[in-house]
């Protein structure tokens, strides 16, 4: 049997960051303490933008408590290999996860899970089950179809930031950066993510293509952002979150400009705010064997980067993947403003 407790683990040196991890900085835990905790499960939530644990714990000598153990959004961790069923309540398990830095508050960021058969499930990276991103023998003839998105150490850096390491940002954007707080966030609302981060997140994605529009559909935030084949102005449109996207054919080579993006307190990157004049061109080039797609972008916003940006990485064809949507659930998403 379990015996319940909770003890302090020797610091850690350093912890790496997983690509994903929904709307909220990891700035109310203290990342270089890691607690075990052992006991009961009393909620399970399998939500996005946020999943959940409540583990009861009991000590011999003291009265039982209630910690709250944050993961990440449904869809991140189960292409970790997690389910809806992983652990149900009743489940005796042991919890290894970092604390709030608030010593008041039994709440952390999970690490990993033990349960009572001794698997080790580990919450920010992939576990032995987690449906791998594999090429197939045969590809897409188009950019039509089911894609999962991958992420270079570049782009994780950079966009998924803990500190504006390189960036080319302004004062306003050092001084926004700085300044984020969590209650901040336009998540805390279900607010998505803006393009580019929406998609470079290591999801599923979906592309349409109609006669007069494509849409890119992301497991991650259930978002479908339309991409105007048929119109040459973003004039007299009303920002949105996406913004407003006119493509264009270049051979075989989808180019994409967006404009007109609504303010959004994460609309650059973790943290980053962006400003009304963001602007994005994109470009979704088809591999000669169809079986990925090389998406590359270029991003200005001269109120928060004193010049353009640009990175590239691959999605893969993946027509077998199945791909999961859950819509925001406010509950959760407003859930983690109560950790400060």
């Amino acid at each position: 049997n379990l015996v319940a407790r909770v003890a302090l683990i020797a610091p850690m040196l350093s912890l790496h960051a997983s690509p994903a991890r929904a709307h909220h900085s990891w700035a109310p835990y203290d990342v270089t303490r890691e607690v075990a905790l052992e006991g009961r499960v009393t909620e399970y939530k399998w939500a996005n933008p946020h999943s959940y644990i409540r583990l009861e714990t009991a000590g011999e000598e003291e009265g039982s408590e209630i910690w709250e153990i944050e993961l990440s959004s449904a869809v991140v961790i189960r292409n970790r290999g997690w389910s809806a069923d992983t652990i149900a309540v009743g489940d005796r398990v042991a919890i290894y996860a970092n604390p709030s830095r608030n010593p008041n508050l039994t709440k952390a960021l999970g690490a990993r899970l033990q349960g009572r058969d001794g698997v080790v499930w580990d919450m920010r990276s992939a576990n032995r089950n987690a449906p791998a991103v594999v090429v197939p023998e045969a590809g897409a003839d188009s950019l039509a179809g089911l894609w999962r998105s991958t992420v270079t150490p570049e782009v994780r850096e950079h966009f998924f930031l803990s500190e504006p390491t390189d960036w080319p940002l302004t004062e306003a954007g050092v001084r926004g950066f700085q300044a984020f707080e969590n209650g901040d966030n336009p998540g805390k609302n279900c607010v998505p993510y803006a393009s580019p981060f929406l998609m470079i997140i290591p999801d599923a994605k979906r592309i349409t293509i109609g006669e007069d529009e494509i849409v890119i559909r992301t497991e991650l935030e259930s978002v479908s952002r339309v991409i105007h084949m048929n119109a040459s102005s973003h004039e007299g449109v009303e920002p949105s979150v996406q913004g407003h996207s006119i493509g264009r054919w270049e051979g075989n080579v989808l180019v994409v400009d967006t404009a007109r993006f609504a303010v959004h307190g994460m609309g650059n990157a973790q943290k980053l705010p962006s400003g009304p004049d963001k602007r994005l061109t994109e470009r979704f080039a088809l591999s000669p064997d169809g079986k990925r797609i090389r998406y590359s972008f270029e991003m200005t916003d001269p109120d928060y980067l004193t010049e353009p940006i640009g990175y590239e990485l691959e999605w893969v064809y993946s027509p077998d993947f199945e791909m999961v949507e859950l819509p925001c659930d406010p509950e959760s998403a407003e859930r983690f403003l109560n950790l400060q």
